[in-house]
């Protein structure tokens, strides 16, 4: 009999584990293994130990996936050490319960095994990853599905998004784990099936319909954000961007960064940036901090400014908690004397907006991590015809965090059907094809400019007519019918 306490620490090494078949590492066949050891761990486990492996495996897969947090924190916000680990270490035991609660939700569920690992779990692990995409505003870090960008698994996007392929995972994963547990080889029945269910959606949509392309260029950026937020640099860093974008005239379109510069739109204005830029052959998206005048009040947005025929503006909606402001204000405000971020207390804009034309074509613009939130981008959706994210990565270090947001770009191309254009200042800026995959990239290491070109689409896709709604409808139909068989089960044991 297998100690608790081996169990515990066996599911603590799968999530560390599991990082490792995300990018950068892109092992994505070993979350299958993780996950299967996981689930048979629960099979053979009262509910409050299925609870603690749950916690246990997330502390292991939160616990290094999000490490890069404490950079953002200590190195750039200036939070002693002791508090900046105390604050990642909170966000990774609150993201490790979701977990531990769908270890022990599925455990107090009564049904046969082969229901449990068919559906149950699956459905139960991907409820959890759902909430955690909109609870306390969301933090869709590490969602399974996402390691399969590379795997033919990812071709389920097109139908259910990121959270689809996650289940697809899971059920492939119960599979394994319900075959070793109940001493079962995989029949080739059953391993034709899970071929099948895997395998028929990689196939090229016929919905799609490409576009003439458009060339574009990719500024990156490379500055470092003190250097960036430092006032005697700011002109330096302006000349910079202006000198790269005249020197593509040959692009149709020239993309900067999020908040590229630190001079305000106001400031810009009365240097006449924007008649300079229109002045150009190519359009320009930039990244800009917006000032406004509301009543006696000036709020902030973090804006892109697109410059073509006429001056467009997409303002960012969904904000980055503690980085572009504090929630629960009147009981975590004094977190603010202890971090200090620029351009961190800004609002959202909470109006309908619309794609930017740019290129001649409607752009889905998005800003940092927005583009982590399929709902987001769906507000573009079906009038863009390709999506741009600007960004600011230069917070997150060089290893874990860029890798594992160019794969969440990726993912958002495969759901979407939709070409992909991300420009991060000291990130990986990349051009993306609608199936996904990578055309041109620049490291955080590389050049500072990307001359790529990208073919626009149309057409809607299941997942962009219906979102969300077609996985939640599914994992809720699973979890009912499992609820009502453990009912039913327990009233005919009563009897």
């Amino acid at each position: 009999m297998i100690s608790n306490w081996l169990k515990i620490s066996v599911a603590l090494v799968c999530g560390f584990l599991t990082n490792f078949a995300f990018e950068p590492a892109g092992i994505y066949p070993l979350v299958i293994v993780t996950l299967a050891v996981l689930f048979g761990i629960w099979g053979s486990s009262s509910p409050k130990l299925c609870a603690l492996t749950g916690f246990a495996f997330g502390l292991g897969l939160f616990g290094y996936g999000i490490s890069w947090l404490y950079i953002s924190i200590h190195e750039f916000g200036a939070a002693p050490p002791a508090l900046a680990v105390i604050f990642v270490m909170l966000l990774v035991c609150l993201l490790s319960m979701f977990i531990a609660l769908c270890g022990y939700l599925q455990a107090i569920i009564d049904i046969p095994p082969h229901r449990r690992y068919l559906y149950l779990i699956p459905s139960m692990w991907v409820m959890f990853e759902w909430i955690r995409t909109w609870v306390l505003t969301g933090f869709p870090w590490l969602l399974v599905g996402y390691s399969q960008t590379d795997s033919w698994i990812a071709g389920w996007a097109n139908f259910v998004g990121v959270l689809g392929v996650s289940m697809v995972v899971c059920v492939v994963a119960g599979v394994i784990a319900y075959s070793y547990l109940h001493g079962l080889k995989l029949t080739m029945v059953t391993f034709g099936t899970l071929i099948v269910l895997c395998g028929i959606p990689t196939l090229d949509p016929s919905w799609i319909h490409e576009l003439p392309p458009i060339k574009v260029a990719l500024v990156q950026g490379d500055i470092e954000i003190h250097d960036k937020w430092d006032p005697q640099q700011a002109r330096h860093h302006l000349n910079y961007f202006v000198t790269q974008t005249e020197a593509l005239s040959e692009s149709d379109l020239v993309i900067w960064p999020e908040i590229a510069l630190s001079y305000t739109d106001t400031v810009l204005k009365k240097l006449k940036l924007w008649e300079l830029l229109q002045s150009y052959p190519p359009d320009v998206l930039l990244g800009v901090l917006e000032e406004q005048a509301v009543g006696q009040e000036t709020v902030y947005y973090n804006s892109a400014v697109g410059i073509s025929d006429e001056i467009q503006k997409y303002r960012k909606s969904h904000l980055v908690p503690f980085g572009e402001y504090t929630p629960f204000r009147f009981l975590l405000g004094w977190l603010k004397d202890f971090v200090i971020i620029p351009s961190s207390d800004m609002s959202a804009y909470d109006e309908p907006q619309k794609p930017l034309m740019l290129a001649g074509q409607p752009a889905g613009v998005s800003i940092c991590f927005e583009d982590a939130f399929p709902s987001e981008i769906l507000k573009m959706l079906p009038e863009a015809s390709y999506l741009i994210n600007i960004s600011e990565d230069a917070w997150f270090g060089r290893v874990l965090a860029p890798a594992q947001r160019l794969q969440m770009s990726r993912m958002r191309a495969m759901e979407t059907g939709r070409p992909v254009l991300r420009v991060a200042n000291k990130g990986i800026s990349a051009s993306i094809d609608h199936k996904g995959q990578v055309i041109d990239q620049l490291s955080q290491a590389d050049g500072k400019v990307l001359m790529t070109a990208i073919t626009p689409t149309t057409g809607e896709n299941t997942f962009v007519k219906l979102g969300n709604i077609t996985i939640i409808f599914i994992f809720s139909i699973c979890l009912l019918n499992a609820v009502m068989l453990h009912f039913k089960t327990n009233k005919l044991h009563q009897d």
